[in-house]
């Protein structure tokens, strides 16, 4: 899940809190959304949230045998992988389907971010 942070409206730096960023420079401001992952700062929640943790590692699109969509995502690929479904189509998963879900996904976002740091 992105952080929220706050940028100083006249150099830009980031803070995590909205008074380190009034105190900064004095401006008004600004609000940003971190992604947990490469720590990029982008204005909507959304990016932020789609930004590089998201995505599969080998950017191949996986069918939903249940509702046949297309996902790219690695948190729907993981679904299916486990589930054989989506949760656009059937949110429904047992207690060990969603722990294995969310340790693919977390194995995903840690081996991106061990990527981007060059290890």
């Amino acid at each position: 899940m992105p952080k929220k942070v706050y940028r100083c409206g006249d150099c830009g730096e980031v803070h995590d809190l909205h008074w380190d960023a009034e105190r900064c420079c004095m401006p008004t401001p600004m609000e940003g959304w971190v992604c947990p992952v490469c720590d990029e700062v982008f204005d909507d929640e959304e990016e932020a949230e789609r930004c590089c943790a998201s995505v599969s590692p080998e950017g191949e699109l996986v069918t939903c045998p249940n509702c046949f969509r297309d996902h790219d995502d690695a948190a729907h690929q993981a679904e299916v992988q486990i589930a054989g479904h989506c949760s656009v189509c059937n949110p429904s998963f047992s207690v060990d389907e969603d722990f294995k879900i969310h340790d693919i996904v977390a194995e995903h976002a840690h081996k991106h971010a061990m990527k981007l740091a060059g290890w």
